[in-house]
């Protein structure tokens, strides 16, 4: 009996992490829909400092945009790491990742000691406590 209890546990426990994950991401389709269009730079009218804000407002428009997409594209591929039962394995490790870490970045491949590897590598392995002393 106490194995069906945690076996229902993990299965609700499962269906709000896939709800979850396709709610952020339908969220996000439809903020790129709603912001799908760029604003247009009037060259033509206006003085230098008008022109130079609507193509403030074009570009950052675009990175929205673009950071919406990427954010989207790890979702499909944590909502697929789910499917596939790999979702809260690190793929550096094999181990777990916590569910804490995995509430707060659904779409982490990674556990914290393999994501800060990760960044050292990636930084060169320069750390703030590494650099001089003003």
């Amino acid at each position: 009996m106490a194995e069906d209890v945690i076996d229902m546990a993990a299965v609700r426990a499962g269906d709000s992490t896939r709800s979850r994950l396709r709610a952020e991401l339908d969220d996000i389709a439809i903020r790129l829909h709603v912001e799908a269009g760029v604003p247009t730079a009037d060259v033509l009218g206006g003085d230098f400092l008008d022109v130079a804000q609507g193509i403030e407002h074009q570009e950052l428009a675009r990175l929205t945009a673009s950071r919406l997409a990427e954010r989207a594209r790890r979702l499909r591929e944590a909502l697929t790491r789910y499917s596939d039962g790999e979702y809260g394995v690190c793929s550096e490790c094999g181990g777990s990742i916590p569910a804490k870490r995995l509430r707060a970045l659904p779409d982490a491949t990674t556990c914290v000691a393999c994501q800060a590897v990760l960044e050292r590598a990636h930084t060169g392995g320069s750390t703030l406590e590494d650099s001089p002393a003003l």
